[in-house]
């Protein structure tokens, strides 16, 4: 039996769930939708927060008024979600999968003092995966190449995800709308190139960061090794740090098979998170939560 075909993907929505006077922001990677966060979103809502998960001009995808855009851009689209947040809730935490975790990491840092804590899932800023393209590491030549920024890579499987069935939906998603619940088939090129733009800014503003931060990361991420989630650990001048590893995902971690359990880790950071003070003496090492 043939099964029926996929709708056309529908124009990308903001998901803004109305809660409690504690608010969380959550960003979505590059390239993708609130959709591959929809399911945390929905669960932290029912434990009692605000949540929102944005739509960003020239950062998510299938937007009917796509247009170009730079990590300018991008920097000044999640400062003003999270400063219409801050002037509405007693408190605004920050998150974030894969770029969207990085784009966190600049904003926490950007508002120092004011977030008060951070949930970074699969925090990329290496892209030292074993699933990645042989010629990843040659990206950066294309910003010297007439017209490169224009060429498309198209995403191939286990498109982020250790659970086959998810991945054959996604896969079959992506070949019939154009674009998944882990984000569109193919990348811009461009766009990737303004995405290391993003990670060398987040990078050389991590010891600003003060707050709480929770550090996620699949063991076997196919995108960015564990590496990352350590450097942002071992940077940062939080006095609390969690990093915890999964043994049972790939990338997508908010969509693979255990979702449940970083759901459960993030709910419990939240719960118990302290707004950092300002006067925090970075001198001091970090409380390291030991890993899983």
């Amino acid at each position: 039996m043939t099964a029926a075909p996929l709708p056309k993907a529908a124009q990308p929505k903001t998901i803004h769930l109305q809660g409690g006077p504690e608010a969380v922001l959550l960003l979505h990677g590059l390239s993708s939708s609130p959709l591959e966060l929809q399911f945390l979103a929905r669960h932290i809502h029912k434990a009692g927060y605000t949540v929102r998960v944005p739509v960003m001009a020239g950062y998510t995808s299938g937007l009917k008024q796509d247009c170009e855009s730079d990590v300018d851009d991008w920097v000044n689209v999640a400062l003003h979600e999270f400063d219409q947040l801050r002037s509405q809730f007693a408190s605004v935490s920050v998150g974030g999968l894969c770029l969207g975790s990085v784009l966190a990491l600049r904003v926490a840092a950007l508002r120092w003092g004011e977030v008060k804590s951070l949930l970074c899932l699969s925090t990329s800023l290496h892209y030292d995966g074993w699933g990645n393209p042989a010629l990843t590491p040659l990206l950066p030549l294309a910003r010297y190449t007439p017209f490169a920024r224009r060429i498309r890579v198209r995403e191939k499987s286990p498109f982020g995800l250790k659970d086959t069935r998810m991945r054959a939906w996604v896969e079959r998603q992506m070949n019939e709308a154009g674009q998944s619940d882990a984000g569109a088939a193919t990348l811009l090129v461009g766009d990737l190139l303004e995405a290391r733009n993003l990670i060398a800014l987040s990078r050389s503003s991590l010891g600003a960061i003060t707050c709480p931060i929770l550090l996620i990361h699949a063991k076997e991420d196919e995108n960015a090794t564990p590496r990352s989630s350590f450097e942002v650990a071992s940077r940062v001048s939080s006095s609390t740090i969690r990093v915890v590893l999964l043994s049972d995902s790939y990338h997508m971690i908010s969509i693979d098979q255990e979702k449940d359990l970083v759901l459960s880790e993030m709910l419990q950071f939240l719960k118990n998170a302290v707004v950092a003070d300002r006067r925090v003496d970075v001198s001091k090492p970090a409380k390291l939560i030991p890993l899983r």
